[in-house]
C-alpha cells in the first residue's frame, strides 16, 4: 500500500524543519511527502521551504485554511492508497508511520485512523487519543491533559484528530475531502462524522505515537481558536447530526452553547465567542442545505452509541 504524508505550514518554519527530521527517522518511509505553504509571511518559513529537498513543496498565494490546503495537496498527488495528515508541531516516534499503516492494512473496513498524541513537554500526559463528540454537539480531544493510562489499547473512537491521522484516499475523495467552509478547527470532526455516517468507523492506533505541542501556531485559547472552534461546532452539528437525533438533542445543544457563552465571557473571551455564535446563526441555512450531500448509511441508533453522554469531559 502506498502512503503520502501532507504537512501544512503557516509561519512555522522551525517546527516544519523539526517535523521533517522526525519523518526522516521513520522505520517506514512515505512514498510521497508534501509540504503545503499557506501564504506564509515570515522569512524563516521562506528559508525553510527553499531548503527542502526531500519533499514536494506547494506554495499557495492565499491562506486556504487547513482543510483547503490538504485538499489542494490531495488533488496534486499521484495514485496513493493512504493520506496521512501531520501538523508541523507533531513529532512522530520512529515507528509511528509503520504502526498506523499496519493498522490500516489490517482493518480494511475502517476509514480513518487516529494517532496517540502525547504532550511534547511531558510525554506522560495525553494531548489526545482520538476525538469525542458529545451528544450536544460539543467536540473535544479524548483524554486531553490526562495522565497516560496504562491500559490504553487500539480501539474504536469517534474520529481522528487531523494533527496526526490517516485516511483512505478513496473514501477521502468519495466524501469530498475536508469541508473548506470551516477554514480552521472542527473540519476533522466533520470528516470523521461523515465517515461514520457512511459506515466507515475510526480506530485509535495506540502504538502510533506523536509528541504534540498543540496550537503552536494559532495559540491555545486565543481569540482565533475560540472564534473558529465555537463557530464551526455549530455548523458541524446542524450539517451532520441525523434528523431524529437533531430534534431530540437540539434543546441540549442550545443550552450547551449558552453555557459556553457565559463561561468564556467570564474568562475574557466574550467578544470572540459572541461573534462565533452570531456567525454560526448566519450560517445555519448553509449547514442545513449541506445535509443533503451527506451520505447516511447507518442508523441514528448506531450514531447515538458513538456519541459521548458524559456529564463532564
Amino acid at each position: 500500500m502506498s502512503v503520502a504524508i501532507i504537512i501544512v505550514n503557516y509561519n512555522s518554519g522551525a517546527l516544519v524543519s523539526r517535523c521533517l527530521k522526525s519523518l526522516s527517522e521513520q522505520t517506514l518511509c512515505a512514498d510521497e511527502l508534501v509540504v503545503v505553504d499557506n501564504a506564509s509571511t515570515d522569512a524563516e518559513s521562506r528559508s525553510m521551504l527553499d531548503a527542502i529537498t526531500n519533499a514536494t513543496v506547494i506554495r499557495s498565494d492565499l491562506n486556504l485554511g487547513y482543510g483547503g490546503a490538504i485538499n489542494l495537496a490531495v488533488q496534486k498527488l499521484t495514485t496513493t492508497d493512504y493520506i496521512v495528515c501531520l501538523n508541523p508541531d507533531a513529532f512522530p516516534e520512529p515507528d509511528w508511520l509503520e504502526a498506523i499503516v499496519n493498522a490500516a492494512d489490517s482493518h480494511p473496513d475502517h476509514g480513518s485512523f487516529a494517532s496517540l498524541m502525547l504532550r511534547e513537554d511531558d510525554i506522560s500526559i495525553v494531548d489526545g487519543a482520538g476525538d469525542e463528540l458529545h451528544f450536544t454537539g460539543i467536540p473535544w480531544r479524548r483524554f486531553h491533559k490526562r495522565t497516560l493510562p496504562d491500559n490504553l489499547q487500539t480501539e474504536p473512537v469517534f474520529s481522528a484528530c487531523a494533527g496526526a491521522a490517516l485516511y483512505r484516499t478513496s473514501l477521502f475523495n468519495q466524501l469530498g475531502g475536508f469541508d473548506e467552509r470551516y477554514f480552521m478547527y472542527v473540519e476533522d470532526i466533520d470528516l470523521g462524522f461523515r465517515l461514520q455516517l457512511a459506515g466507515h468507523p475510526c480506530l485509535l492506533v495506540s502504538d502510533a505515537i506523536v509528541h504534540h505541542i498543540g496550537s503552536a501556531v494559532t495559540g491555545e485559547g486565543s481569540d482565533f481558536s475560540v472564534y473558529f472552534g465555537h463557530r464551526n461546532l455549530v455548523y458541524c452539528y446542524f450539517k451532520n447530526m441525523p434528523l431524529l437525533l437533531l430534534l431530540a438533542t437540539l434543546p441540549f445543544h442550545i443550552l450547551a452553547n449558552i453555557v459556553t457563552l457565559v463561561v468564556l465571557t467570564a474568562k475574557g473571551r466574550g467578544s470572540a465567542v459572541g461573534k462565533a455564535k452570531l456567525d454560526a446563526l448566519k450560517q445555519l441555512p448553509l449547514a442545513i442545505r449541506a445535509r443533503s450531500k451527506v451520505s447516511r448509511k447507518v442508523s441514528s441508533r448506531d450514531i447515538w452509541r458513538l456519541l459521548s453522554k458524559a456529564m463532564i469531559r
